[in-house]
């Protein structure tokens, strides 16, 4: 637009000046050469507007360039970011689902792990069922009147030969016929633990807790919370089976019976 406004100027002093230059041209004969001084005055102006409008565009391709090359380089910089941020995170969601993986074996093998050591103590308390039942003796006071004991040994070498049922029978006679007898809480320990060899652990446990009532000063006192709370335990009532357990912990340090105890306790709540 400065462009055309200035060739517009030009050319209107041009022609004014032409048809002045028509008229006077003889009476001023310097007038030729103003105008050709003009002219080229409007020329070099001319030449420099272009020149500066040539320099502009040139400054605008050049700025535009820049331009388009720092919008590549912020959206290749952005991709990387972008490729970064997705890479941390697949990464991560890795490593979860690793630490996942691993804690789901953790569990697992702790499972495994507390399997074994409950069968283990499975193991070690059928081998003192064992031992218990093969060990097991009656030593019969002397001052036990005659007829108690050969009807008591009636009944013990019956359970010896696993005659239960037989057993059980002339056990439960027993304390019928001899109710005060000495031998009477022994009668009631053998028939729980009858039961509780015939895999009958809920009714162990009713013979077991029988006998801590009737007979809390006898010496199987120990024996039968024992076995009672490994009836309980197998029955599961692990509360019943923990507070039983937890009863023979106050036992003598060197007590065997504490010492089990105190390894059920370890491997039924850790």
């Amino acid at each position: 637009m400065r462009h055309k406004l200035i060739l517009f100027i030009c050319l209107s002093v041009a022609l004014f000046f032409g048809l002045a230059g028509c008229a006077q041209q003889a009476a001023n004969p310097n007038l030729a050469n103003k105008l050709n001084i003009l002219e080229k005055r409007i020329i070099v102006l001319e030449q420099q507007e272009l020149k500066t409008l040539a320099d502009l565009r040139e400054d605008v391709e050049l700025f535009k360039k820049k331009a388009h090359q720092e919008l590549e380089t912020f959206r290749k910089s952005q991709q990387f970011f972008i490729e970064e941020l997705n890479r941390l995170k697949s990464d991560m969601e890795i490593s979860t689902n690793d630490n996942e993986l691993n804690q789901s074996r953790i569990r697992k093998n702790a499972s495994k792990l507390d399997n074994l050591n409950k069968r283990l103590g499975d193991q070690i308390i059928a081998l003192q069922e064992l031992q218990k039942f093969f060990k097991s003796g009656i030593d019969l006071d002397s001052e036990t009147p005659q007829k108690e004991r050969a009807d008591f040994n009636t009944a013990f070498q019956l359970y010896k030969t696993r005659s239960f049922k037989k057993a059980e029978q002339e056990f439960l006679n027993y304390r019928k016929d001899h109710p005060n007898s000495d031998l009477a809480d022994d009668s009631l320990y053998f028939i729980g633990y009858i039961y509780f060899l015939q895999g009958n652990y809920n009714t162990a446990s009713l013979r077991f807790f029988e006998l801590i009532k009737q007979y809390p000063d006898s010496n199987r006192l120990n024996d039968t919370k024992w076995w009672l709370g490994v009836s309980l335990e197998r029955s599961g009532d692990l509360n019943g089976a923990l507070d039983i357990y937890k009863e023979l912990t106050k036992l003598e340090s060197n007590d065997p019976l504490r010492i089990k105890a105190e390894f059920r306790l370890e491997e039924l709540a850790p």
